[in-house]
């Protein structure tokens, strides 16, 4: 039998940032503290994703007046639905543990991911700046407004919000690996590269943080950095997809087109759409 985390891994593709969001939101909270948690699959997490649902709508439907595990079994419902696919459904979980108390920022913060995933931007926004307006101490709702910001094809605001995030969150990778993401957007890359330098110092074990950068070094015509970060990458996490694809590019425009060829056929195998998904990052 899956757990409730099993069940969201499976789903949580086409709602990452949603998923991330309300993770953060709950775990953040009094709520899951385990003196708290009872032997309850709503407050546990616990079982399937059904099991979930039965005993979130058993709890609710018992009319608690714990208004704290109350907004919490409606935000596990949320997190639930969504993991079935079923985010609208999902927002009015949310709409009611907002409406259980309107002073409590992460029930805007998960209502807006909830918003953003279903590319009410707008609406995620008014969310968001409630949140902040509340509490502007949390670097997440910077983060999440950045994501909302960028989707919109505001890239200006979307700088500021990544740039709070970092201001709050020094330590924290994601903060510089959305605004390097941002920087290659806007062709401003060696500020692209500081950011990913960063993440790399952060989390060295990390591929990512390798992958971005070496394409970042391809834009730039730096086929030797770029090939040294590909390699890197490769050796942390074997076949990546991604990583292949820019081995292959630069051994290709560095004259080994056979060798170029074989990386990028195995990258396609991996991952089919991978190609399409290199052509968004500007590459040519």
């Amino acid at each position: 039998m899956r757990t409730q985390k099993e069940e969201f891994m499976r789903f949580r593709a086409p709602y990452a940032v949603f998923f991330a969001a309300l993770a953060g939101a709950l775990a953040a909270s009094a709520w899951l503290s385990p003196g708290r948690a009872e032997d309850n699959p709503c407050f546990t997490g616990d079982g399937s994703v059904k099991e979930v649902l039965d005993a979130c709508a058993a709890y609710i439907g018992s009319n608690p007046t714990d208004k704290d595990k109350l907004i919490k079994a409606y935000s596990v419902r949320a997190m639930a639905l969504s993991a079935i696919g079923d985010v609208q459904q999902a927002l009015v979980e949310l709409d009611e543990a907002v409406k259980i108390d309107e002073t409590r920022p992460s029930s805007y913060f998960m209502r807006a991911a909830a918003l953003n995933a279903v590319k009410q931007y707008d609406k995620a926004l008014a969310d968001l700046n409630e949140a902040i307006r509340i509490d502007a101490t949390h670097g997440d709702y910077f983060l999440l407004r950045g994501i909302v910001y960028r989707q919109k094809g505001d890239l200006d605001h979307a700088l500021v919000e990544f740039s709070e995030k970092i201001k709050l969150d020094p330590d924290a990778s994601v903060g510089y690996s959305k605004r390097g993401d941002l920087y290659r957007a806007r062709e401003e890359y060696d500020l692209s590269i500081a950011d990913y330098d960063r993440v790399i110092e952060i989390e060295p074990e990390g591929a990512r943080g390798y992958v971005d950068r070496g394409w970042v070094f391809v834009l730039k015509d730096d086929l030797d950095k770029a090939g040294a970060d590909f390699d890197k990458a490769l050796t942390l996490h074997e076949n990546d997809p991604s990583a292949l694809v820019g081995r292959g590019v630069v051994k290709s425009r560095q004259g080994n087109p056979t060798d170029g060829s074989a990386d990028l056929a195995l990258a396609q195998r991996l991952e089919p759409g991978i190609f399409d998904k290199i052509k968004k990052l500007g590459v040519r």
